[in-house]
């Protein structure tokens, strides 16, 4: 008996305990389907690759990016590069990381070193340095004398290099059934290089320049300092391009990604690597900035949101998080849905076998790793995520929306419009179209972060597909917080979807399928993230001071030629809280304005200040208010007409 009522005491017990225990321990991130979760590896012979790809695959993973050649060594049979000692007699260690990784279901992508002559043997340094193959600094220094680098690297402008680098990254995708290549260190050490006299010849060659003072004139406070970096990093992009392009051709479904410089001043003027170029161009399928911090402020308040901008939601971008750095797994638990939060597609720890990623895994796929990662981002379709109606130029200038305002979506899964076609629109919605992988002519960029051409490894090729899935509102976590439309049919077909923007942050999502015989393919797409910000009521007098500033700053911007001619005066009531009356003048294509009345005006137009100020911060269409009655106008309406085109409005 007493044994039976200490059982009952524990059997009321434990679930109380439970409940105790769930309250006072820090809520841990949740697992989100439909994102990279990838893991670096560093160079290596003999490794047990069905017993790390098994690991992988049982704690959520779905990629591994290892190592197998640097600048001028190969850990695999090749005809192009030196071969690093150590690898067992009739073992290839690249096929068998192939073999097992198709086996476990994980995407292997070859992760090269490009330039950088890590553990490449002494006596073939000695000959690239004496065939003039290697980077110098302007003292004439070679990397391993700099204790910055430390290491030796081959020269971008030397015609032999050049060649090594394609044809080696080139042979591993002939060779081997890789998912894809990723280029890594596809740049220059620092701004101290290359000053190496090849260089110094072939930029005078390219920029039909002189330089007397070599090298004080292309270096910072120099003459040519500027042509001296937009051609350094031409010749970084101009070979990522011709490499990219022959790989897909080889494979057209290959996945071609690079390991980004993270901070993109120093990208662009010190390392010479402008991989925002990169993405428009459509050289890569996604990216993978090496955002190295302990720091999760760092991570979300400076790496992160600076680069998303920048991809713009062309490609998918997967946060590469350095766990080597970290001291425990919640750290990089942490970073992870902070990466999420923010919008990374996903993240690449470095490194495996690094620190003590592979021992964290099981805690990772306790929390942020236990759902199923499938579908891959990258192995979407082109699908068109085009904003547009009042809200369209916040979404493109902010990303920022009213919570509850309503949001105009088209949608085309499958095929995009002609580069031309896009670069022929105007206005708004030029301005918030956003493509994803976009197809058309290879290296033919249009404005900015609106088209990314190139070839479309995802979809099935010689077969005529049909896409369905689901439209979805979800949250950075994965949350679906509404479901928007079903969809069925041919690639290419266009859906105009509206949907009230929800508070805090949202992506619009597809999940769908591409179907072509007997293949069928899970994808996910999603658009550049969105906040819908929660509205607070303005004081009178920030509604005053907010309406005088941007009345001020539209008849500065007044289009003069769409107005020459007209002899005018406009007034304007705004009424209720903030309101105040004011003038504006059109004459000889000048624009004039001011507060009070105007005599004998030409066009008189009566709103509430708070409907004004929807109006110039463009979050409502005037026509609506004005069919709604919040809005009077008296006068000329043939003037109203043109006015509102010289300030980019549409009037019916």
């Amino acid at each position: 008996m007493v044994e039976a009522a200490v059982m009952l005491r524990l059997h009321l017990l434990i679930p109380a305990l439970m409940v105790a225990l769930a309250l006072a321990l820090p809520a841990w991130p949740q697992s989100r389907r439909g994102e990279m979760r990838g893991a670096w590896m560093g160079e290596g012979y003999n490794r047990d690759w069905p017993a790390i790809m098994k690991s992988l695959k049982e704690n959520g993973f779905n990629a591994l990016f290892p190592n197998f050649c640097t600048g001028d060594l190969a850990y695999y049979p090749s005809k192009v590069l030196p071969v690093a000692k150590g690898a067992a007699p009739g073992r290839d260690e690249l096929a068998e990381a192939v073999k097992a990784a198709r086996q476990h279901g994980i995407e292997l992508h070859l992760w090269r070193i490009n330039w950088a002559l890590w553990g490449v043997p002494q006596e073939v340094i000695a000959q690239l340095e004496a065939a003039g193959r290697l980077q110098r600094s302007p003292r004439g220094k070679l990397g391993r004398e700099d204790p910055a680098v430390t290491v030796d690297w081959l020269c971008p402008s030397h015609p032999e290099n050049r060649k090594l680098e394609r044809e080696a990254m080139l042979e591993a995708v002939r060779n081997y059934d890789i998912a894809g290549i990723q280029f890594d260190y596809m740049r220059f050490p620092s701004g101290d290089y290359c000053f190496c006299d090849h260089c110094r010849a072939q930029f005078q060659k390219d920029t039909k320049t002189t330089v007397e003072r070599w090298p004080e004139e292309v270096q910072t406070g120099g003459s040519y300092v500027e042509r001296w970096r937009q051609w350094r990093r031409g010749l970084i992009t101009s070979l990522a391009e011709e490499i990219s392009e022959e790989c897909r051709h080889i494979k057209p479904r290959l996945f071609v990604s690079l390991a980004a410089w993270p901070d993109l001043t120093a990208a662009y003027n010190e390392v010479g690597q402008e991989w925002p170029l990169w993405v428009r161009q459509g050289v890569l399928d996604f990216i993978c900035p090496m955002d190295y911090t302990t720091s999760k402020d760092d991570l979300v308040k400076g790496l992160l949101p600076a680069q998303l901008e920048r991809v713009r939601g062309a490609i998918p971008l997967y946060a590469g998080l350095g766990s080597f750095l970290m001291k425990s797994s919640s750290q990089l638990i942490e970073q992870i849905a902070a990466a999420r939060e923010v919008g990374a597609d996903g993240f690449l720890a470095f490194a495996y076998f690094s620190g003590d990623l592979d021992k964290w895994l099981p805690d990772l796929h306790a929390t942020v790793s236990s759902a199923d990662p499938n579908p891959m981002p990258h192995w979407a379709p082109p699908t068109r995520f085009s904003f547009t109606g009042p809200s369209a130029p916040q979404i493109a200038s902010s990303g920022q929306v009213p919570s509850g305002v309503q949001i105009e979506l088209t949608l085309m899964v499958g095929e995009a419009p002609p580069a031309r076609e896009e670069a022929a629109a105007e206005g708004a919605a030029e301005a918030a179209s956003v493509l994803r992988r976009a197809t058309g002519e290879p290296r033919s960029p249009v404005g900015s972060y609106e088209v990314t051409p190139g070839p479309t490894p995802s979809l099935i090729p010689d077969q005529t597909p049909r896409v369905s899935g689901r439209v979805v509102v979800e949250s950075p976590a994965g949350q679906v917080l509404s479901v928007l439309a079903a969809f069925e049919g041919q690639p290419g077909t266009a859906r105009t979807l509206r949907l009230p923007a929800p508070e805090g942050p949202f992506r619009v999502a597809v999940y769908g399928s591409v179907t072509a015989g007997e293949e069928k393919r899970a994808f996910v797409a999603r658009s550049i993230q969105l906040v819908g910000a929660k509205a607070t009521e303005p004081t009178p007098e920030e509604i005053r001071s907010e309406l005088q500033r941007r009345r001020d700053e539209m008849c500065a911007a007044v289009r003069g030629e769409l107005v020459a001619g007209i002899e005018a005066a406009i007034q304007v009531h705004a009424t209720g809280a903030g309101g105040e009356d004011w003038w504006v003048r059109l004459k000889d294509g000048a624009c004039q304005c001011g507060e009070g009345e105007t005599e004998r005006p030409n066009l008189t137009v009566t709103a509430s200040a708070k409907d004004l100020l929807a109006i110039v911060r463009r979050e409502v269409d005037p026509q609506a208010l004005w069919e709604a009655g919040r809005v009077t106008v008296v006068g000329d309406f043939r003037l109203l007409r043109r006015v509102a085109a010289a300030l980019g409005y549409a009037t019916q």
